[in-house]
């Protein structure tokens, strides 16, 4: 490895500087970025995992369970570090998860920028340099690689398989690379099912494009293994034998489960690609560049799985933005390939749409740097963010908060994270159901948190009954709500808010 880093450094000597400045990036995110992006990722891992674990937890909430048709390969990978994390005396749950997030997000970094270094290395220098900033400084990119869920985990298993092979199938050990591939596959799978287009698609390369039928049957034993291996995790766990992928496709396709939480046009995963592959407009060339480069990396398995797995959720109806994130590492790479015919044009195009082109990226990239800034140092999930400073701030002594309509320890539906209020045994939590309850409170020092659009409907009656805000989930985001509700536009969501009553 350090003779390969050193010949990289040699053949590429910007990289000297531009690497270490990418990897404080990602881990600045990896520390601050806590919670999680979407309640699956927190409720079908964690608290699955509390259930498996036998310590308090919302497991039962969750109607993934009673269906059976989350895998388990997540849930006990996570009980296994909890239980080294408490082995070792770590057992602060955010602690926890911020380690756990910087394991995560060293792995990704790692796996994706040699995969990037793998298929650019013959390409210009500065196709590989354009190529690493888009797939380290895209302003979400550092940010999704932190989550401990389904679809990053099964895009960590499922392109480290595809990295071993492609680079160690021109050597002697055809046998086990491949069977370690189907394995790796499907482990993949196993976290998240929607891997299957991907591995579709690395089968349609190797029957068509590689032709080295022999090397399919060590793949398929090595998959068939895996596939054993989860069966008894779910048998396990559920006590019961459960195929799990037939009790998800069950569920969600032929019962129509999937599609009662709404359908809607490929066209959302088009704006989903536009808006993280660095910002519009310059996404918008990116992405022509890409497809047009389709026409000389078709052979390519990179480019043939992330087409599979995308065209595939094209059908599905229901379309989430974080359906893509499997695969959004990898799509660095692919633009990478359309690099030379945009840089080409730009090169070579007329004066005033050279000067057109050259304002877009000034404006792109700055828009960029300034989300990727804001998103680093002010977490997405602003509520699990707050809970862990009210959890800070009244460590030493017992409190009573009172909640406006919900705590910092429930999601905007209501369902408790039971995981992180354990540890908050000092704290005790209780709810008003409306604003002007507030008015009714004897206590002193009265502490209230509330968010933002909960108390913007009467923002001057804490004021005026003597409460002054003390802690702020984010006061940048605060003050933003502030501009955006005076010019009568939605705010930002789970902005919260401590008050206390001054004596």
């Amino acid at each position: 490895m350090y003779s390969y880093l050193k010949k990289l450094f040699q053949d590429y000597p910007k990289l000297r500087l531009w690497l270490p400045v990418m990897l404080i990036v990602q881990l600045v995110t990896c520390i601050t970025q806590v919670g999680f992006y979407h309640p699956d990722q927190h409720f079908q891992v964690i608290e699955f995992s509390s259930y498996q674990l036998h310590t308090p937890n919302a497991a039962s909430h969750v109607w993934e369970m009673t269906d059976f048709i989350r895998p388990t390969l997540q849930v006990y990978l996570f009980s296994v570090y909890y239980i080294v994390c408490n082995f070792l005396k770590i057992a602060d749950p955010y602690l926890q998860l911020t380690i756990l997030r910087i394991i995560l997000g060293l792995c990704m970094f790692c796996l994706f920028n040699l995969i990037a270094v793998h298929y650019l290395r013959n390409e210009k220098k500065n196709v590989l340099y354009f190529a690493l900033f888009i797939l380290n400084l895209s302003w979400l990119f550092p940010y999704i690689r932190t989550l401990y869920s389904s679809e990053i985990l099964s895009s960590l298993f499922f392109f480290g398989g595809l990295f071993l092979y492609d680079s160690q199938r021109n050597k002697n050990r055809d046998f086990i690379i491949s069977l370690i591939t189907g394995f790796l596959f499907s482990l993949s799978f196993y976290c998240r099912f929607q891997m299957g287009f991907a591995i579709v698609g690395f089968g349609f390369w190797m029957v068509f494009f590689e032709k080295k039928y022999s090397k399919l049957i060590p793949v398929i034993i090595g998959f068939i293994a895996g596939s054993l291996v989860n069966t008894y995790l779910d048998y396990h766990f559920y006590h019961e034998l459960i195929i799990t992928p037939y009790s998800y496709f069950h569920v969600n396709i032929n019962q129509g489960k999937a599609a009662s939480f709404g359908t809607s046009s490929f066209i959302v995963y088009v704006g989903v690609l536009a808006a993280v592959l660095t910002v519009p407009p310059l996404s918008l060339f990116l992405i022509y560049y890409l497809l047009k480069s389709l026409l000389k990396k078709y052979n390519q398995p990179l480019f043939i799985t992330v087409i599979f797995f995308i065209i595939g959720h094209c059908f599905i109806g229901h379309k989430e933005e974080r359906f893509l994130f499997p695969v959004l590492n990898a799509i660095p790479v692919l633009i990478g390939w359309g690099l030379p015919g945009f840089i080409n044009y730009y090169s070579t195009c007329k004066k005033w749409i050279h000067s057109f082109i050259k304002s877009i990226l000034y404006f792109s990239i700055g828009l960029n740097i300034l989300l990727l800034v804001i998103l680093t140092f002010n977490p997405y999930s602003q509520t699990v963010h707050f809970s862990q400073l009210l959890k800070d701030k009244f460590e030493t002594g017992p409190v009573t908060i009172y909640c406006v309509a919900r705590t910092p320890f429930e999601t905007e539906s209501g369902l408790p994270l039971t995981f992180y209020q354990r540890s908050i045994p000092n704290i005790e939590l209780k709810k008003i159901t409306q604003n002007d309850s507030i008015q009714y409170l004897k206590d002193k020092p009265v502490y209230i948190v509330t968010t933002y659009n909960q108390i913007v409907s009467n923002k001057s009656l804490p004021d005026n009954l003597g409460y002054k805000p003390i802690l702020y989930s984010s006061k940048l985001l605060w003050n933003i709500n502030e501009v955006l509700s005076s010019e009568k536009i939605s705010t930002i969501n789970d902005i919260w808010v401590l008050y206390q009553k001054e004596k």
